[in-house]
């Protein structure tokens, strides 16, 4: 009886696993994508490579599951060696490589404050959907957070808007800097504890 009982656990947690995995897989490539666009010369392609690179094996390190290799004294060189490359795999932050290189290849575009903006909150549910990976938790264990989580889009709407409103200096531009000290009290009042 408790063969057949643990046996759906047992495929709830690998499709979890799948789903938490794939959902990690797609935002990478959106992201990598989104700053990707429109394509440039130079380090922007250069920082697009490793991106792409480093969300692959952001990938690869999620589907490698999180049981670490036992010892390996007695063992042929070749599953030793294996052993030792899913370790570097498994040592190595690849999502925040990622997440630098992406930055990297949308800081070479012009300025574009809502295309950033909008990478800042694709990045930021990447790391939310890397992390809930690596810990095996399931969303739901989020809610506690949801009000910081809410803040940091908050701030980044906020920011995105202020650098949307940089204007040459004039009459209007004064009212810009009233909204801007606006928002920054604003800013401050969501940073403060409940």
């Amino acid at each position: 009886m408790t063969g057949t009982s643990a046996l759906p656990r047992g495929r709830a947690a690998r499709y979890q696993a799948v789903r938490q995995c794939a959902a990690a897989g797609l935002l990478a490539a959106a992201c990598v994508s989104w700053a990707a666009l429109p394509p440039r010369a130079g380090l922007s392609t250069a920082a697009v490579v490793l991106a792409a690179g480093c969300a692959l094996l952001t990938v690869a390190r999620l589907a490698s599951g999180t049981a670490l290799p036992g010892p390996s004294v007695y063992l042929p060189a070749l599953v030793r060696a294996g052993r030792a490359l899913l370790l570097m795999l498994r040592s190595v932050p690849w999502a925040e490589g990622m997440v630098i290189a992406v930055l990297a290849a949308e800081a070479a575009h012009p300025s574009r404050p809502y295309h950033t903006g909008v990478l800042g909150a694709g990045l930021l549910a990447f790391l939310f959907a890397v992390h809930l990976a690596e810990s095996d938790t399931p969303p739901r264990l989020l809610r506690p957070q949801l009000p910081l989580i809410a803040a940091g889009l908050g701030l980044l709407v906020l920011a995105t808007g202020a650098s949307l409103l940089a204007v040459p200096a004039g009459t209007a531009s004064a009212w810009y800097r009233v909204l801007a000290v606006i928002a920054a009290v604003l800013a401050g009042a969501l940073a403060l504890p409940v």
